[in-house]
């Protein structure tokens, strides 16, 4: 299977005539110094049964050489007409390679266009993940755009790249516009514990340990399942299920293979071309003595590429498991449950203490957190995955293996939804107990 990448330098890959692009020059209305950049009228393609980024060329100039906490990438916003949003992942990568999500397979089956969306760090309107196409209004991203925020030089090609990852639909990018100004977006901590300053850093106890805990982020899940009845044309009998995980404690989760732990890895390239190889994982497990950060690592899961239509990036094995149960007489009885769901891990987003979203198990987290923020895990590669302190990692219901598939046959009524981390208990925390998030759904479309 082939990899494209477009972009409008080039018409190697366009099947239409030249794609044309209009880069507006600067404007001084967003923030004082504030300068806005905007490419449109950009044809997109349907899915191409092969993996294909739609690359999209901002150009910006005359701004300061550093994004810092004091200036940098402010919002960004877009119009875009398609009839099913949901098969579109939309990323943006700043001239240094840094790559976020803007918004990822969002709006269901049904929603068309994005109008007017604009996506900063604190949208007014809540994360885009829970909202409703066609997106007007603000928003914040699926990403987390303070990654932007890297002391990296904002002056260059700006790329917004656009995946469909369904067939059946063609659009049409209308604009991108990037803000720039004195309000970027940055990860505000309370205490900057970092791994080269941890004089601020807090251990659990004399021991020292740094050890992650990890939980299922309740809101998602509510506000994001979906039954598809028995005859559904695309989705027979299927659940669909969006789970975002986070770490609540007081280290980051991560994870290398082994090769990389003794410094001999790796070669990205040739890796990817090694289909079903599977390589062995060890986590990282910090401490904290006499104010110096050390780790350890131990054996856990396997890692491996993979190739499914958005992804194209390295996922960890059998990292959630969910199933269906019933409560019969006080006993619960399973009545299906998925494949393990392998997952990539990375720090999608950050809790934040203003977002109903970071309500978990009624406690509210945010940047009150200690170590909040510890680890930086930006992307889903082989030599580094993991969750920060305070971070989460999401997969929206229209992921690839986001599903219960219901048995035929199957019973309307009430049940409970199950969802496990690690389910095979492979990996260290500071508690086990709270991995499993459970609710309950009602099944309504099954019987004929």
């Amino acid at each position: 299977m082939g990899i494209k990448r477009e972009n409008n330098y080039s018409d190697s890959w366009q099947p239409l005539a030249t794609v044309v692009f209009f880069t507006i020059f600067l404007m001084g209305s967003i923030a004082l110094n504030g300068q806005v950049f905007k490419t449109s009228n950009i044809k997109l393609y349907d899915f191409f049964n092969t993996f294909f980024i739609k690359e999209i060329p901002i150009e910006v100039s005359g701004l300061p050489n550093h994004m810092t906490e004091n200036f940098g990438l402010e919002i960004v916003s877009f119009t875009i007409q398609h009839k099913r949003v949901s098969d579109l992942k939309i990323q943006l990568q700043s001239p240094d390679g840094t790559t976020v999500w803007v918004s990822n397979r969002n709006g269901g089956t049904t929603g068309e266009n994005y109008i007017n969306t604009q996506c900063r760090q604190y949208g007014k309107n809540g994360l885009i993940n829970n909202a409703a196409a066609p997106f007007t209004g603000s928003f914040t991203p699926s990403g987390e755009f303070s990654f932007f925020t890297n002391n990296s030089n904002p002056n260059g090609t700006w790329k917004l790249l656009v995946e469909d990852l369904q067939k059946g639909e063609e659009g049409f990018l209308d604009s991108v516009v990037l803000h720039f100004g004195n309000h970027p977006a940055f990860i505000k901590q309370r205490k900057y514990c970092s791994f080269s300053d941890p004089n601020l850093c807090t251990a659990a106890d004399k021991n020292g340990l740094l050890l992650p805990d990890l939980v299922i982020v309740p809101s998602f899940t509510k506000n994001q399942h979906q039954e598809f009845a028995y005859n559904d044309p695309m989705y027979p009998r299927q659940l669909k299920i969006a789970v975002a995980i986070a770490n609540i404690g007081l280290g980051p989760l991560e994870v290398a293979p082994d090769s990389v732990l003794a410094g001999n890895c790796c070669n990205g390239d040739s890796i990817k071309n090694m289909d079903a190889k599977r390589f062995d994982l060890y986590q990282k497990i910090y401490s904290l003595h006499k104010n110096k950060i050390t780790f350890g690592a131990k054996k856990t899961g396997t890692i491996y590429y993979e190739k499914m239509p958005g992804h194209h990036h390295f996922h960890v094995d059998d990292w959630i498991e969910m199933r269906l149960v019933k409560v019969v007489n006080g006993k619960r009885k399973l009545i299906c449950k998925g494949n393990k769901v392998s997952y990539c891990l990375f720090t999608t987003g950050m809790l934040y203490e203003k977002d109903s979203s970071s309500i978990i198990n009624k406690i509210q987290y945010g940047t009150n957190m200690s170590n909040y923020a510890l680890g930086e895990y930006y992307a889903c590669s082989l030599s580094k995955q993991g969750i920060s302190v305070g971070g989460y990692d999401y997969y929206g219901m229209m992921y690839e293996g986001q599903y219960l598939q219901l048995p035929q046959g199957f019973k309307n009524g009430s049940y409970f939804l199950e969802i496990e981390i690690d389910p095979d208990k492979k990996y260290t925390e500071s508690n086990k107990s709270n991995n499993t998030f459970r609710m309950p759904v009602t099944i309504s479309k099954q019987q004929q």
